[in-house]
């Protein structure tokens, strides 16, 4: 059964869904969704310098039911915020989840943990109903992190939300004790979707890979992933793994370049 995220419409007129195409527009007019977005808890405490480069910068797309937003594989996605409609997530082996209500996730925030490795995406997304979306590409959004540094500790924060702990500057996370890098990357493919894909529990082996936030050889990456199987924190399938106590992963990654030692 896919995972299903769903908002409300934002006014009747909201979502067109005669419609057969995507559509994309350029957010010209910024001000049309400061106050929408103003009351996000994340989005209201960014430094002036971010929230205008978000309004200006992304763009509106309007997707049709049924319609990729992206899939796995894909380049690196970007950031995307969920303003309308209902999203579909396609896990390798889906579980049955009880969603949260809507209400308090208007925009809903997804897509930032590639900007933490680099990598192309890990999940198909669908609009299940026609939906509207804003979306920052991975390019703009990194040459803006690059020009403005100190702006990353927002997107860990919109990251470390989901994942339920602080998470470290990414020239830290290489630093970390082996067990907690692996515990940490675990945790990021199988939480970052945060209240949207709770049940999402399937990894692929593939997936670990990644010099930025794991920097690790294969072999270690086994080796750990078997200390892991005997403990029963996970369970290996072939080239699958699948998660069984992300609570133990997430009190695993708490090291002191979290903050929760500090």
């Amino acid at each position: 059964m896919p995972l299903i995220f769903r908002l409300s419409p934002l006014d009747g007129s909201a979502c067109n869904k005669n419609a057969g195409y995507q559509k994309e527009i350029h957010m010209t007019n910024g001000t049309q969704w400061r106050s929408w977005f103003i009351n996000d808890r994340w989005f209201r405490d960014l430094p002036a310098l971010l929230q205008d480069s978000l309004l200006t910068g992304m763009r509106q797309r309007r997707v049709t039911p049924g319609k990729s937003i992206f899939q796995r594989g894909d380049p690196a996605p970007g950031l995307y915020a969920l303003l309308t409609g209902s999203l579909r997530i396609n896990p390798l082996k889906p579980q049955q989840a009880d969603m949260p209500p809507a209400e308090g996730y208007r925009p809903f925030w997804f897509g930032e943990a590639s900007l933490f490795d680099d990598l192309p995406a890990t999940h198909d997304v669908f609009a299940q109903d026609a939906v509207i979306l804003l979306h920052m590409a991975h390019g703009p959004l990194k040459q803006l992190l690059t020009d403005h540094p100190p702006l990353w500790r927002h997107f860990r924060e919109l990251l470390g939300r989901k994942l339920g702990l602080a998470v470290p500057a990414v020239e830290d996370i290489t630093l970390m004790p082996t067990e907690e890098r692996v515990a940490f990357r675990l945790l990021m493919l199988a939480e970052a979707y945060g209240e949207m894909d709770r049940s999402v529990r399937s990894v692929p082996l593939a997936d670990m890979a990644s010099n930025r936030c794991l920097g690790l050889s294969g072999e270690v990456v086994e080796r750990v992933l078997g200390e892991f199987a005997e403990r029963q924190i996970v369970r290996r399938d072939h080239d699958l793994i699948h998660v069984l106590d992300t609570e133990w992963l997430r009190e695993t990654a708490l090291h002191r370049l979290t903050g929760a030692d500090a």
